[in-house]
């Protein structure tokens, strides 16, 4: 299924084959903006600056673009000064400040939004498997009372099996895409 297909809100769990998670990300944010969602990033795993020069160069318009990096802060260990549109947390593991920051993005856009988590299998680095479950239900709770749209990003085999239960009890569909 794709994203532009589904229903106006909804929340989904997209789990690419690990060598393809950029190139899903890519399409799922084209396919937004192009039908004129405001998209609010949460990424763990690619830094929003190289996001930002792959959006750019697919002509994603970056007014309708806001980031939430858990990862350049804490790869860098400061914030860069030149990145419009982001809001920095201090490492994928905080999640009280990541809970925060998506809560301050949400409350700032206007019209229809989406939010993508890239990617879920990237906190296990991080987190154990019960903390992400309890987060990600909150996150989705969250969004569903918002009625917007949500995808959560993992990586195909990134998720033990029962995160990966728990995680698609919740969501409205599971897409599984593989390597073309």
């Amino acid at each position: 299924m794709d994203v532009i297909e589904a229903e106006e809100s909804g929340i989904y769990l997209y789990i690419s084959d690990p060598a393809r998670l950029k190139q899903t990300n890519l399409e799922i944010v084209t396919s937004l903006t192009r039908k004129e969602y405001a998209c609010i990033i949460v990424t763990t795993n690619i830094p929003s600056s190289l996001l930002t020069k792959l959006y750019t160069k697919n002509n994603i318009p970056m007014d309708r673009i806001h980031f939430i990096d858990a990862i350049t802060k804490y790869s860098l260990g400061k914030v860069p000064g030149d990145q419009p549109n982001t809001t920095f947390t201090s490492n994928p593991g905080n999640l009280t400040e990541l809970s925060i920051a998506i809560s301050e993005a949400l409350k700032r856009r206007n019209g229809d939004t989406a939010l993508i988590f890239d990617s879920i299998s990237t906190l296990l680095i991080y987190l154990s498997s019960p903390n992400i479950s309890k987060f990600i239900h909150f996150i989705t709770n969250k969004i569903r009372l918002l009625d917007i749209r949500a995808v959560y990003l993992s990586a195909e085999k990134g998720l033990d099996p029962l995160l990966l239960t728990q995680i698609s009890s919740i969501v409205d569909e599971v897409v599984e895409q593989h390597e073309k």
